[in-house]
Parts: structure tokens; C-alpha cells; sequence
């Protein structure tokens, strides 16, 4: 029988249904399981919760009670919307403004006076339509004195009467008649009230509960779909569901101005997080998380005083609950789980500050099909596939930080028809387990240099980017790279660059926040970089770096990077410097055949000082690598990045090389082979060599005594040594 007062670090958590409970007793000794878990939809019974496992329970508050959330309509959760936008082929013209969106999803707010808190904009001149020209009547906005052939568009307001994952599960699992599930905003004092009672009631009626799972707080992400069940729009960062005619009225009173629909719904962009975010929807997101610590630490509170830990679910209903910011640490929590398919997420979760336990939830998510609707656990799927793959990715980030956790959630007996699945996650727990024992949890030892990433999010949004885009490529590689990694933002950078940093990245496409748009207008910007750089640091730039066309330049750091681009502006410009590329560059030292592709890429790249070396250039002769000397530092430019090992190699000699430190990169530490990884744990006196690629690979291994070992791996293995050599088995 399992021991809930054990000291260990680690664990594994098994998802349970009634009436499995000889799979569930088998598998938990197959797979190392210390606790069981339920998932939406599913019930533990009282003989799988007595059989000594610590015992999880999923609660999502703001849809727990949907007797009280049909009682309360005007208490469900309400959003901006934006209408499509109609030419004005009249002075006057009829909106229909939940045309594109789904009726099963949002219903139109028709209890909060729609002149008060919607607006009717037209998007050709910017200007806000006088309330006295337009009317609302069933689900139409008639506005009036158009100008004719301007477009106009209306923000309005929603309530949400189908709750995002509800709606999700219910979809991807085909639940037909199943009732449709509403959310509701614990803003609202009724309800938030309501709330609080039936958490004490919960927590009274579930004795068997040990750690309640919120999934998550309040407000879900933003997913808007139209009437096919389409997304139109998603962000996992996003702000918009967390909005209300109350919060409206609060937000003014608080923060002394108010806030109009159209600083949210941003002329349809909805502050994607991909935008340089503006001062008043900064004001809003603060806004949205004091109230959700206050709310969220009560909630702690209550499960702390029955007895019970509290965990939160970092996805689904996260909105507000910002783990990165300072104030979170005051909620309480015991500890974090996030869904997890790569390194990215490994450290969104295990870099989250504070003493929380970590957990991973791992995919395949045991649902038939995966999120984009591709078959898993049916006929035609290949879990065990997907479960490896996305395992190399998450092995490598957790050599660089560890969590404490691992688990899968979903439906157990669609996972048990796949046998080699289950076999498989016996050997994938047993891997994770020799990493928590052989590291007992302390630090890897990287580069003596920390790298500074930085973009208009900073810290708030540490390890954010979209793993589409080459953004998120590079930052996928950085998950495992040997570095130590800070996030800044450009107010960081304006109040100066700290000592231990020796590189700084800054990467994305041109206007967005990533790149920063026009924060590079700010001279204490550029002077703090290109003063960092002169005195020995080093400067990365990805894609579209430092972009914003100001003062005759484009890329606003030309000069550190060497190379500027050209966007149609100055094409009467000769560009007469040498762009012949460089033999032997110490970047491409690994790389087999010339450059390794980078992908999508950025084009009309051209050296711009005589320094620059060109380190590669495309077909089209765009310059795609170049490295350049300013004073004691480097700049390095990548027009683009891919995920793959050259690409992987490449990023790692580029960090050294700008640093200054490249004859030191294989001394300690290193595997020559790039399909595999080595990492050192100097407290523990050991280290292991990984192996990411699907054929068995061989390498030469440099460990932290700079000695040299051969090494042979089998396809996707490990081998973990002691620092004098031994191999531990």
C-alpha cells in the first residue's frame, strides 16, 4: 500500500474512473503513481479514494454549481466583442453584431445600458460615433449620419453563457445532449459569496480529498469561436474574459480614468499578446490580478483550514492568478501544474519562483482525439509516437530545471486499450525518477554567464512565445541549452544592464512585442545596449531585432549587429560593402554542409559597417547569419531559427561566441556529437549524456573535469555517470 507521509521529492499522478479499480491499482505500481486523480466528467469511487493513494480532486468554482449560474444569469462572465466591419454605402446602415460569433456561446447583454458601455467606432478615421446617432435593438445597432464609404464596427458587450472548456470537452468528446455548462464572475458579491459557502460545503462533503486541484480561479483565456464551432481567436494570454459592466465602473473608480471598450477589443486585435501592450490595458491586467490575489488567497485559505493543499492548474481559468508577478507568492498556493508537450512549458512551470512543487501534466492527454482534433486514443492514433516525441523535448529542459511532478489527466479507460502506451510511460517514469535521484534536485551547472532575454512583457511573460513561430523555436532551444536565463522588459533595460549578464537576445518579428516596436525610440534604450556591448557583452538579435524606423535607420542597433534590412525605402541607396561570406566561422563549426536552415526567415538583410562578417546568406543572397566586432563585445544577427540539432548547435556557439567566450564552450561540459546532450550536476558529483534522436548515436563527451569519454547511446537514451567515470545503472 502506498505511504502518504513519505519524503519523497518526487511523484507521479494517475488519472481514475469508477469502476477501474484493478487498472488503476496495476498501473499506479507499473508507473510509480503516489497519487490519483479525477478529470472533468469522471468520479473516483470510494474504493479507489480508500486504497491509501494521495487523492487530487479537480474544482472549477466559477462552474461547480450550474443550478446557481442558471438562477444568476447576469452574474456569468462577460466580454467585449467586436462586430464586423460594414461599409457605409448609406448615411445609414443596420448591424447584425453577433453575426460572426456562435449564439450557443455568447449571448448579447442586453441588462447593462448598452450606451454606457459599448461604442460604435468608425475604424477609417478613428473617431468614436456619438451615442445620439446610434440604437440597439434585438441583436441589431442601427447607426446613423455615416460617412459614406467609412467603415464602422461596434464593441458590445457579452455575456458568456457556454463556458470555454466546458464547451471544448464537450466538442472534442462528442457529449451530444449533455447540458451546456456557464461560468460565472466572482466579482459579483452574490456570487462571490455563493462561491465561498459552497467551497466550505465542498471541502466538508470530500473527506477523502487530499490536494484540491483548482482548474483554475476565474477567468479562462480567451478562445472566441463563430457559429460552426471555429476558432476565430485565442490567446493564452489574453484579458478579455475577465471583463464586466461592474469591473468597468471599478476600474474607474480605482485607477481615476475609465477605460473604453475600444482600449480591450483594440480595433479587433483584442491585445494580443503579440502587441506592444498600451498603458491602459497594462492598467488592466494589474487591475484583474489584485483582485484575483484577494479572491484566490481566500479561496487558499478555506482548503488550508480543512486540512487539505491547494495546487492551481496554470491553464484554462489562469487569467489574473500571474504566477511570474510578485503578488502571487501572497496567495498561498502548495504548489502549480501545467499542461506540458515541450521544454518551453517544462519551464514555464519549473522556473516559476517560490518553494510551490511542481507538477507537469504530460501529453497525450488521454482524450481520442488530441487539440487539433487529430486521432490519440482511437483507431488511426499512435500515442506511444506522440509520447516520445514530446519527451525528447521535455527530458532536455529538465536537465536544466527540474519539477517535482508528472502525471496525465483524461480518460483512463481509452488509455488502456493501447498497451504499448502503457508500457512506454512505465519507462518514461522510471527515466524522470533517475533524474530527480541523481540530481536529489540540485543545480546543473551552465555557462558563467546568465542570458538576458528581453521584449515589451519581460518577467510577466517568461517563456510566452509561440512555438509556431521561429520565436518560438529559438526559445524552445533555449529550454535546454546551458544557460542561465533572466527575462527583462525595456524599462529594465532602461534602468541599466546587470554585471552577470553576458549576452542579451532580442528577437521577433518587426512591431510586435517581441521585437518592441517603437520602444527603440527611446534613446536610454540604445545607448544602454550599445554601452553594454562596447565594454564586453554581447548582443543577439533574431528575425526583425531592435526594428523601428527612426532617425534614417530601420534595425535601430545597425551598428552592433552589423547588418540592417531593407524595406523598400532606401533602395536608391547603393550597398556597396563586400558581402562574400567568411570560411570557417567558428558558428558553423558543427554544421556538415554549409549553414543549417533556419527556416522561415527574414529577407532583404545587408551588411551596413565593414566589420560585419557574413557568416551565410540565403539563395536570394540575403545575409541570414552575420556576426560583428563592437569594441569589446559582438553582436550576432539569425534571420531566422528552426528547431532542430544543427539549429540547436548553432544557437549555442552564437551565446558563446557574442560573450567573447567561445574557447572555453567545449572544455566543460560538452558532447560533440549534436544529437546529443550532456548535463553536469557538480553537488551530486554526477552527470548524464542524452541521446534526442530516433537512431542510436555515438559521442565524445568533455565532462566537468574536462576529461574525454566515448560514448554510445541507444535511440532517444540516457546513461548517467559519476564524475570519475563510473556509469550508475
Amino acid at each position: 500500500m502506498p505511504d502518504k507521509t513519505n519524503t519523497r521529492k518526487y511523484g507521479f499522478t494517475l488519472p481514475a474512473q469508477e469502476g477501474m479499480d484493478d487498472v488503476v491499482v496495476e498501473l499506479a505500481k507499473r508507473w510509480g503513481a503516489d497519487a490519483i486523480r479525477d478529470s472533468d466528467g469522471t468520479v473516483l469511487s470510494d474504493s479507489i479514494t480508500s486504497l491509501g493513494y494521495e487523492i487530487y480532486s479537480t474544482l472549477c468554482l466559477i462552474r461547480a454549481d450550474q443550478e446557481w449560474n442558471r438562477a444568476h444569469p447576469e452574474d456569468n462572465q462577460q466580454k467585449f466583442l467586436f462586430s464586423e466591419p460594414h461599409v457605409a454605402r448609406a448615411h445609414t446602415i443596420r448591424v447584425d453584431i453577433l453575426a460572426r460569433y456562435s449564439p450557443e456561446q455568447y449571448r448579447i447583454d442586453e441588462i447593462n445600458d448598452c450606451k454606457k458601455y459599448w461604442e460604435v467606432i468608425n475604424r477609417t478615421t478613428g473617431e468614436v460615433v456619438p451615442v445620439a446617432d446610434w440604437d440597439y435593438a434585438d441583436g441589431i445597432v442601427t447607426v446613423r449620419n455615416c460617412a459614406p464609404w467609412n467603415i464602422y464596427s461596434v464593441n458590445f458587450l457579452v455575456f458568456q453563457i457556454w463556458e470555454t472548456t466546458s464547451m471544448y470537452n464537450h466538442l472534442t468528446n462528442n457529449w451530444g445532449d449533455k447540458p451546456h455548462q456557464s461560468g460565472v464572475d466572482p466579482r459579483k458579491k452574490a456570487t462571490r459569496e455563493h462561491l465561498a459557502r459552497f467551497l466550505d460545503k465542498w471541502l466538508e462533503t470530500h473527506p477523502g480529498t487530499d490536494v484540491v486541484r483548482f482548474t483554475s480561479m476565474a477567468y479562462q483565456f480567451p478562445i472566441i469561436t463563430n457559429p460552426a464551432h471555429e476558432t476565430l481567436y485565442q490567446d493564452w494570454y489574453g484579458y478579455l474574459d475577465c471583463m464586466s459592466a461592474q469591473a468597468l465602473d471599478e476600474f474607474e473608480a480605482k485607477k481615476g480614468y475609465r477605460l473604453r471598450p475600444n482600449d480591450i477589443v483594440e480595433n479587433g486585435y483584442f491585445c494580443s499578446t503579440d502587441r506592444v501592450p498600451g498603458r491602459a490595458y497594462l492598467d488592466w491586467i494589474e487591475f484583474v490580478h489584485e483582485f484575483m490575489v484577494e479572491w484566490s488567497k481566500d479561496c487558499v485559505r478555506r482548503v488550508h483550514a480543512a486540512g487539505k493543499k491547494a495546487v492551481l492548474f496554470y491553464c484554462d481559468h489562469w487569467i489574473g492568478t500571474e504566477p511570474y508577478k510578485p503578488r502571487f507568492q501572497e496567495i498561498g498556493f502548495d504548489g502549480i501544474i501545467g499542461p506540458c508537450i515541450n521544454g518551453r512549458e517544462v519551464r514555464r512551470i519549473a522556473d516559476v519562483p517560490g518553494g510551490l512543487v511542481k507538477e507537469l501534466r504530460l501529453y497525450p492527454y488521454f482524450f481520442a482525439v488530441d487539440l487539433l482534433n487529430r486521432p490519440t486514443f482511437q483507431e488511426g492514433g499512435d500515442p506511444v509516437a506522440d509520447c516520445k516525441r514530446y519527451w525528447m523535448w521535455i527530458r532536455r529542459a529538465m536537465l536544466r530545471k527540474l519539477v517535482h511532478r508528472i502525471g496525465y489527466g483524461g480518460y483512463l479507460d481509452l488509455a488502456v486499450k493501447f498497451p504499448d502506451f502503457i508500457d512506454y510511460i512505465e519507462y518514461q517514469t522510471k527515466e524522470f525518477y533517475g533524474i530527480c535521484e541523481n540530481t536529489d534536485f540540485t543545480p546543473v551547472e551552465n555557462a558563467p554567464f546568465r542570458v538576458g532575454i528581453f521584449n515589451a512583457w519581460g518577467q510577466d511573460r517568461s517563456w510566452g512565445y509561440d512555438q509556431s513561430w521561429p520565436e518560438g523555436a529559438i526559445v524552445e532551444s533555449l529550454s535546454g541549452q546551458p544557460f542561465d536565463l533572466v527575462w527583462l522588459n525595456f524599462d529594465d533595460i532602461r534602468g541599466g544592464i546587470a554585471k552577470d549578464i553576458g549576452v542579451i537576445i532580442n528577437l521577433g518579428l518587426a512591431g510586435t512585442s517581441w521585437s518592441g516596436g517603437e520602444n527603440w525610440k527611446d534613446p536610454r534604450v540604445v545607448a544602454a545596449i550599445r554601452e553594454f556591448v562596447d565594454q564586453g557583452g554581447g548582443f543577439l538579435g533574431v528575425l526583425d531585432p531592435t526594428a523601428c524606423e527612426n532617425g534614417g535607420a530601420y534595425f535601430q542597433l545597425w551598428d552592433v549587429l552589423g547588418v540592417q534590412k531593407e524595406v523598400g525605402l532606401s533602395n536608391d541607396t547603393k550597398k556597396i560593402l563586400p558581402t562574400d561570406e567568411v570560411d570557417g566561422h567558428f558558428l558553423l563549426a558543427d554544421s556538415a554542409n554549409g549553414a543549417p536552415d533556419l527556416g522561415k526567415h527574414v529577407e532583404g538583410i545587408y551588411p551596413c559597417v565593414a566589420s560585419a562578417e557574413i557568416v551565410a546568406k540565403d539563395a536570394g543572397g540575403s545575409v541570414t547569419i552575420a556576426a560583428n566586432k563592437y569594441g569589446k563585445g559582438r553582436g550576432v544577427y539569425l534571420a531566422g531559427f528552426k528547431f532542430g540539432a544543427e539549429q540547436n548547435r548553432l544557437l549555442q556557439r552564437a551565446l558563446w561566441f557574442a560573450a567573447g567566450k567561445e574557447d572555453a564552450m567545449p572544455k566543460r561540459w560538452f558532447s560533440a556529437n549534436i544529437h546529443t546532450e550532456i548535463a553536469g550536476y557538480p553537488e551530486t558529483k554526477k552527470y548524464i549524456v542524452i541521446n534526442n534522436a530516433n537512431e542510436p548515436q555515438t559521442t565524445v563527451i568533455t565532462d566537468g573535469k574536462g576529461n574525454e569519454r566515448t560514448v554510445e547511446l541507444a535511440a532517444n537514451a540516457s546513461r548517467w555517470f559519476n564524475d570519475d567515470g563510473r556509469e550508475i545503472t
